[in-house]
Order: C-alpha cells, then structure tokens, then sequence
C-alpha cells in the first residue's frame, strides 16, 4: 500500500519531530500548563470532518513540514498532508500506535484474545471512516486498571471509555499529546492519557456485560480470564464470577459465588406482601418463596434476569446502614441514603478461595504498601530569591515499574503556618514528574520550609510523603 511506504521507512527515526519540537516557540496559552494554536488553512476541512475539537481535541503545535509531509498535532492524533496521495485526499493521521511497538502489547500478543473492534466503539470508528483512518487494530478490547477504563489501541488512534460512561460513548485516547510530550505543552485531559505502563487486562465476557443497564454494575476483573476446561473461560469480577465459552453468549452464566462462600440461607416460606407493598414474590419452591424489594427486581431485570441472579437465598435483611438481600449468583445492597442498588463485592473474598497463579491476579490498589514515591531537590538549600525544583517518581513497588499519569498536590507550609498549593503534572511514561517551586521571599533567612505532597490516586488512605528544605 502506498501510503504505507511512504512513512513506514522512517517510522522509527522520529528526528522530524524534534527539529518541530524544537522549532517551536509560539502559541496562545490557555490556562495554566496548556497551549493550544489555531488550525492551519489546510487542514480546515479534514479537522472539521473527523469531528473538531470534540473528537480530535485542540490543536497543540504549528503546522510543520516533514519530508513530503505537512503535519499537525491535535491532543488526540497527529494530522497529515501528502499532496502525492490518492486515499483521502492525501490526508492521514501519522501511525503514532505503530511506534509504541516493543513490549507495550506483548500480554496481548502472548494471549489468544481474538482482535476485533469492541462493539462500543464501532459507531466512532466508523463516523471517522473505519480502517483506512484508525490503521490496523493492535490489540483487543481490554481494561486498564490504573486508569479504570476499557480501551483500545490502533496504529494511527486509540479508543477508551470509562466503565461508568454512558453507553457507546468513545472516545479517543491522547496519541498526540503523548508523543509531543512536553515540548507541546499540553496535558492531556483526565483519563485521556497513553499509559504503556498500566497493568491491563482482556475482557472476554465484555460483549455479554454490554448488553446490560451498567457496564460497570459487575466491577473491575480482578483476574485474567482462565481457562478451565478447553472452551470454557471462567473470570472474577468485584461483584461476580462469569463461566462460560465467550463466543457461545448462551453458554455464559455466574458462578454461585454467595452459595460457595456460605453467606445467609433461609427457607422458603408463604407469600405475605406485594406491589403494593413494593414487593416481588419469587417463587423458589411452589408455592413458597421469598419477598424481593422492587429495587432490587428493578435492578435484576435490567441485568440478566433470575437467569443471571439465580433464586434468592434469603429474604431482606438490614446489615449496617443497607439493606442486603443474596441470591445464588450475587448479592444486592440498597443503600437508603442516596437510594442507589449496588451488588455487593465478594469477588475478592472468593479469589482468597480459590487456588491459581500469582501472575493471574491483576487488581491493584493504591496503598502505602504497593506505591514508592520518591521525590529528589534541586538542592537541599536554596537562597531567599531562588526557585527550588522537585522531581517527583512514582513506582510500583512490587517490581520498580513506573506508575504513569499520576497527578499530586504539593503543600508547602511556612514556618508561621501560612500555606501554599501547587498542582503537580502527571507522571510521565517513566513514573516521573517535575515542579518548579517559586521563590517565596516572605520568609527568614535559615527558615525550614515543609511541604507535603499527595498522590491522587483513588483510595481510603492518602499517600502523601513529607520533607522540606532551608531558605539559606
């Protein structure tokens, strides 16, 4: 294919990029840390017609000249012209996903994950044009754990969305900030981020759990799919355990979690409420059964039915400040507060039963126990008009690898108590950040400044490290 040779013989070189780079010195700043330039003449229309800022994000760069190449960054793709070209028009989007190549997909390359495009993003890969736009699909639908979405890689553009979106809403991860890194200055927005680093995870059962009223009612996996039995693929989730032959949707029901993990049982009795009540009769043992509250009768229909529930195992009962009812397959909470049903988490209670490998355990958590936060000063002293530099590494502490796109707060406190607060940017591909603090001139000579920063990163417990340096 032509336009393949054209920019696969020096794919991997990149030095177009760093002359742009380097050349780079103008643009309108828009806030604090991001600039944004506006879209050159000649790529007007095709900006336009992949759908603007709202799917290809602001424009981060100048147009620039490569080879036979006038080019483009936008947060989310780099955008390029080759008069000589018949497909499009001559307009492409760069291959920035085939550059990631090495060892960033190597789990989906060693698994037997059949590549297709995810069914939720099918309506914006073909709104953009479907293959002759994206490139070649790179890897399967999977979820990412650190940054809590299912997401997807290309050659030219990735996919993502948050398992809490509403349904079928992609959107396209941030190549173009990524690859412009710094020298574009721009962030990239919230969970938008390329992370190579992340521990990910293929979904095989994601089609079936689509079908449902919320992608995200099962929770996260928390294992790898297993195989065991040829045909048969059984994975854990927070709230379920799915079983069955993924390309067979007739085959795959839950795993009686709540039966295995001996939670309450009564007997079936007589039928003493009803609607009007604001409860449903299950029937488990003609003409005996249990009262089930239209909540959770609301949710269950709206995610498989008794046929994905099983029968309920007991009737309502307070546990705490919920109500709690179990069924054989999974177990509702309803949470009068704020009036929400939620299944309960015993995934993880169940993985503790059962007997597999280590490296087939995929969830992590942001505790002071697996995260190392490791923060070097320009210098331990700087004088009273001096800027003093932190740079920032977040590594997981298991293995040493870097924990990308992790934002923190930084708090410098003086020593008459007076307060100041810093943003500090996402870590980058190596787990490291930088900030630069400014001369704070209300201060003594001698004095010890303290600061504090604080990951953010979702969890019950901060994590934060403490230090400080002289003013000297």
């Amino acid at each position: 294919m032509k336009i393949k040779a054209i920019f696969y013989k020096t794919l991997f070189s990149f030095i177009f990029l760093s002359l742009f780079l380097a050349a780079c010195s103008s643009g309108e700043l828009r806030g604090s840390n991001n600039r944004v330039y506006g879209i050159d003449k000649s790529f007007r229309d095709f900006y336009r017609k992949m759908g603007g800022v709202e799917i290809l994000g602001p424009v981060i760069s100048e147009v620039f000249s490569w080879e036979e190449n006038q080019c483009q960054y936008t947060e989310n793709a780099l955008m390029c012209f080759n008069q000589n070209l018949s497909q499009n028009q001559g307009y492409f989007f760069f291959p920035i996903g085939a550059m990631f190549g090495g060892n960033a997909f190597v789990n989906e390359a060693n698994s037997n994950a059949i590549l297709a495009v995810y069914e939720g993003f099918m309506p914006l890969y073909q709104q953009l044009g479907g293959e002759s736009i994206t490139g070649k699909l790179l890897t399967p639908v999977r979820y990412n754990l650190q940054e809590k979405r299912i997401e997807q890689y290309f050659e030219n553009i990735g996919f993502y969305r948050q398992m809490s979106d509403p349904d079928d809403k992609g959107q396209l991860l941030a190549y173009g900030a990524y690859t412009c890194d710094e020298k574009c200055k721009f962030t990239a927005r919230q969970g938008a981020g390329v992370n190579l680093n992340a521990n990910t995870v293929s979904m095989p059962f994601l089609s079936f759990i689509k079908r449902f009223e919320q992608l995200d009612a099962f929770g996260e996996p928390l294992t790898a799919p297993i195989e065991i039995q040829p045909g048969l693929i059984q994975q854990v989730y927070q709230n379920a355990v799915f079983i069955g032959n993924p390309a067979l949707p007739e085959t795959i029901h839950l795993l009686d979690v709540p039966v295995r993990l001996g939670v309450k049982q009564d007997q079936p009795g007589p039928q003493l409420y009803s609607l009007d009540d604001n409860m449903v009769f299950y029937v488990v043992n003609s003409p005996n059964g249990f009262h089930v509250p239209s909540v959770f009768d609301q949710f269950i229909i709206q995610h498989g039915g008794r046929e994905l529930s099983g029968s309920p195992l007991c009737e309502v009962y307070e546990d705490g400040d919920h109500i709690r009812q179990c069924f054989q397959n999974y177990c509702l909470d309803y949470l009068p507060s704020n009036q929400a049903v939620k299944m309960v988490p015993l995934g993880q209670e169940f993985l503790q039963t059962m007997n597999i490998q280590t490296e087939q355990v995929v969830h992590f958590e942001y505790t002071a126990q697996t995260v190392t936060i490791l923060i070097q000063e320009k210098s331990s002293h700087v004088s009273l008009n001096e800027e003093q530099e932190l740079q920032i590494q977040v590594l997981r502490t298991e293995n040493r690898t870097p924990l990308q796109n992790i934002a923190a707060e930084l708090k410098i406190t003086l020593p008459d108590g007076n307060e100041y607060f810093y943003d500090v940017p996402a870590t980058d591909e190596y787990g490291i950040s930088k900030i630069t603090i400014p001369a704070i001139k209300r201060v003594q000579n001698g004095s010890v400044l303290t600061y504090s920063l604080c990951l953010n990163v979702p969890g019950g417990e901060p994590l934060c490290v403490n230090d400080s340096y002289l003013i000297w």
